[in-house]
């Protein structure tokens, strides 16, 4: 006789949801243990979240280590735009452009574009730099440019047209000549001809290389390029034509640009602190086994993250000494507003006092907050890595003992199996004896009558 499955065919039972509801009964501890597993999982992850809301901190402490304080331009030129840096400070400037930086600059003789040249090796100076250059015979201005650009010469070869012929034209890649060489040795060429016919090429200087010239406050500078720096402190000038008279130029401190810069830290300050009060703020009805809830690591941080913003000091002497001073102050909630009237009035007070509270080597905000990133991101010792030690291994044990019990629960189900199986294959045999013994009877019975 065939073997008969637990199908409940033979016994009119429902074998298979049986079975299926004795193995769900059974398999409730491991459902019970990978919920308690997911728990340690999210405390892994926020703690990673934690580590990674310090380390953005950092990053927009990092942005004010030259000072929060930004300067913009507030006069209007012509000659000239200014570009101030973060090391610029407050002043008037009277800036006269009298001369522009300008390339050496050489062009060939005219010439079609189906023209060749006789062969030979071109000899370029540039700047008393010397590259020799080969040129085929029979080569055209289109196979000269490209040769000459090959070459590694610090200069651009093209070919131009005026409409009716072309030209090779060589320019130096950088305007205006270093101190102490010779304008003149700026861009050189000699031609040695070796080809068997066609065109000499000659070469004739069209721009002659100069140095931007330029006063500053009636102080005379010279400069090999149109932008100028390291003339005003902090500021970079780029120079566009002549003038014929001064300009004023006024840098002034930015409030705008300022306010921008230090919401850019209160906005990842109030990053870490949110995520903090969120898993520290916890109801009765809290699910407290996912959350970091009473965890002394999240509890400490959120100390040394207040502690952070309300010792930070600039320097003596200033009634500007604090963030507080700057309109930077501490809700009850834990995280910071920026005040940007209160900033405008610092600013305008003392711009230098306001970068002291950042720039300050052990008392400024970003001095103390890489104490406290150091000991939070760390990717060995970080306060967080730590702590995930425990979660992380309680998630590897867990995954261990799901395995174990999962191999039971497989058993179980398979002897189920086979215990209805073997109930069915029985059922089965004993109808097949009641349906014989009936049909004996009812023939027995037809016969006597």
């Amino acid at each position: 006789m065939p073997a008969i499955q637990a199908s409940g065919l033979a016994s009119g039972l429902d074998t298979a949801s049986i079975i299926n509801g004795l193995v769900a009964a059974e398999s409730q501890p491991i459902t019970d243990l990978r919920n308690r597993q997911s728990a340690f999982k999210s405390q892994v992850s926020q703690l990673g979240q934690i580590a990674s809301k310090i380390a953005a901190l950092q990053s927009a402490a990092q942005a004010l280590k030259s000072g929060a304080v930004q300067f913009g331009v507030q006069s209007s030129n012509v000659a000239f735009s200014a570009t101030p840096g973060t090391d610029a400070s407050a002043g008037d400037y009277s800036i006269q452009v009298t001369q522009l930086a300008t390339a050496a600059k050489y062009r060939s003789q005219a010439a079609a574009d189906s023209d060749t040249f006789s062969g030979g090796t071109l000899h370029l100076s540039v700047r008393g730099t010397n590259t020799d250059v080969s040129i085929a015979d029979g080569a055209t201005l289109s196979d000269m440019a490209l040769a000459i650009n090959q070459s590694g010469a610090a200069v651009t070869a093209s070919v131009i047209s005026d409409g009716t012929n072309s030209y090779l034209s060589v320019v130096n890649r950088d305007t205006g000549v270093p101190s102490g060489v010779d304008p003149a040795n700026a861009l050189t060429f000699s031609f040695d001809a070796s080809g068997a016919g066609g065109n000499t090429l000659t070469m004739s200087q069209v721009t002659a290389a100069q140095n931007a010239a330029l006063t500053v406050d009636n102080l005379p500078v010279s400069s090999a390029s149109n932008t100028v720096a390291g003339i005003i402190p902090g500021v970079t000038l780029n120079l566009k034509s002549k003038s014929t008279s001064a300009e004023q130029l006024t840098i002034g401190t930015d409030a705008d640009a300022t306010t921008s810069k230090l919401q850019a830290f209160v906005d990842a300050y109030n990053g870490v602190a949110s995520l903090l009060q969120q898993q520290l703020d916890v109801s009765a009805t809290s699910d407290r086994t996912g959350t970091l809830a009473g965890d002394p690591t999240v509890r400490s941080l959120q100390q040394q993250l207040q502690s952070l913003v309300a010792s930070a000091v600039g320097a003596s002497g200033s009634s500007v000494r604090s963030l507080p001073d700057l309109g930077i102050t501490t809700a009850q909630d834990g995280t910071l507003s920026l005040d940007s009237s209160k900033l405008q009035a610092a600013l305008a007070q003392d711009p230098g006092a306001v970068n002291a509270i950042f720039t300050q080597p052990t008392t400024g905000l970003v001095a103390a907050t890489k104490t406290l990133s150091d000991l939070y991101t760390d990717p060995v010792s970080g306060a967080p890595v730590i702590r995930q030690q425990g979660p992380n291994n309680q998630v590897t044990q867990m995954d261990d003992q799901a395995s174990q019990m999962q191999a039971r629960i497989d058993s179980f189900r398979a002897t189920l199996l086979q215990q209805f199986t073997a109930m069915e294959t029985i059922v089965s045999a004993l109808k097949s004896s009641s349906n014989y013994l009936t049909q004996v009877s009812n023939a027995s019975s037809s016969s006597s009558g």
